[in-house]
């Protein structure tokens, strides 16, 4: 960066030379010549960054290369220390709530008339880049308006039946097929509106 910024000044200083060289200059025979050399010096100026590059350069290109890569192993390092000190529980965090989102998302796509909210209980062993799936649960809730539930007032407190979801086995067949558990491993409830 140090360098393009030393040959933009130089080129800069030497095109405000050459203008002033010019305009100074007397008006005869010798005026194009001065123009001639002076253009030059001007291409001379130009083209200095690249034979420097093909002569002497190659040294520093080499350094700053291997400086680059020193500094990027540096920052592996601090990814490495950081990562051992707590493979950061937001992260893993993060994977979950992402696996979630994702049953979610696949679930909207295959049943489209119903809603999910799925919460998956995992273990994630991020140095071999695996999960286990321990629990799936997944809300169901239907789309829409969906009918008023008789009311019953009774003295006596009741036993409150809980609603069965319409295509359960279809969710669960599912489930089973995309994250590949068993059956006993998939909760599916329904989401009270």
């Amino acid at each position: 960066m140090e360098l393009i910024k030393d040959y933009v000044i130089t080129l800069a200083t030497m095109i405000i030379l050459i203008s002033a060289i010019e305009l100074i200059a007397p008006d005869n025979s010798m005026k194009k010549y001065l123009k001639f050399v002076l253009g030059l010096i001007l291409i001379a100026v130009m083209i200095s960054p690249i034979i420097d590059i093909f002569s002497n350069s190659e040294n520093i290109i080499v350094s700053n290369i291997a400086e680059y890569f020193e500094l990027d192993k540096e920052d592996d390092k601090s990814i490495e220390v950081s990562s051992n000190k707590e493979y950061s529980s937001s992260t893993l965090e993060m994977f979950k709530e992402n696996l979630e989102k994702n049953c979610n998302r696949l679930l909207n796509e295959k049943f489209v008339n119903q809603d999910f909210e799925s919460n998956i209980i995992c273990n994630i062993d991020p140095k071999n880049i695996e999960y286990s799936i321990e629990k799936i649960k997944v809300g169901v809730k239907e789309k829409g308006t969906s009918k008023i539930d008789k009311v019953i007032i009774s003295t006596k407190e009741e036993k409150k039946s809980e609603k069965e979801v319409n295509n359960k086995d279809e969710i669960v067949s599912y489930l089973m097929e995309i994250f590949a558990v068993t059956k006993d491993k998939i909760e599916i409830y329904k989401i009270n509106e």
